[in-house]
């Protein structure tokens, strides 16, 4: 019997997980999920699918142990509040859906903790750590001896090169890179084919090849 998960989250990130879950159960046979709906603030339906609540409604779902949820929720360049915003939901371990497209590699010794998600084509080397509720898109290569720490985001084909570390809340944007044992600081982004070649602190955001600083995260 298939686990019904609730997507929090709205048709970006949360469209993708959904279409996820969809094709595992369609193309490949995998029913291991089924996706419940959507909690969104703003729609009725999100890609086709029933929008089920509102954010507020989130501790009346947990206490039906029918479901299960996934965080889909990242602020572009907002990284506190997304952080916020987890901290306030305060959704048990043991109920976060851990999503992986089955076209995905995972290595031997990778660690996906609950709630991670990990998209089309990705790759996951061995021994990586992919945190809590961190989104793996499609297209990454995330290499060996790498770690993601919780609530991290990769966007479509974003590199890390052997034992490089994404912070809490922290971003590779679409088509960066971060280079072998470099870090990026927590709440902070490595822009669009940007290259990270130096570690980068808290609560900036880095741009260019090689990668400068170009401003600070806002906090708002």
């Amino acid at each position: 019997m298939s686990k019904k998960v609730v997507i929090i989250g709205g048709e970006g990130n949360g469209g993708v997980i959904a279409s996820a879950i969809e094709d595992n159960r369609n193309r490949f046979g995998d029913l291991e999920w089924e996706v419940a709906g959507f909690l969104n603030d703003f729609e009725k339906e999100v890609d086709g699918f029933p929008v089920i609540g509102k954010l507020e409604d989130l501790p009346g779902l947990i206490a039906n142990t029918n479901y299960f949820f996934i965080w889909a929720i990242h602020l572009v360049a907002r990284n506190y509040k997304t952080a916020e915003m987890f901290a306030a939901a305060n959704i048990p371990e043991d109920r976060l859906a851990t999503i992986v497209h089955k076209s995905a590699f995972i290595g031997k010794g990778a660690t996906l903790c609950p709630g991670a998600f990990i998209m089309y084509n990705s790759y996951i080397g061995p021994n990586a750590h992919v945190g809590k509720c961190s989104l793996v898109m499609a297209n990454c290569c995330i290499g060996h001896d790498t770690y993601i720490d919780d609530l991290c985001h990769c966007s479509v084909g974003a590199i890390m090169t052997g034992y490089s570390k994404l912070s809490f809340c922290s971003d590779l944007a679409v088509g960066s890179t971060i280079i072998a044992y470099k870090v990026v600081g927590k709440y902070s982004m490595v822009a669009a084919n940007a290259v990270a070649t130096h570690d980068i602190p808290e609560g900036e955001i880095w741009a260019g090849t090689p990668a400068k600083m170009l401003k600070k995260m806002s906090r708002e």
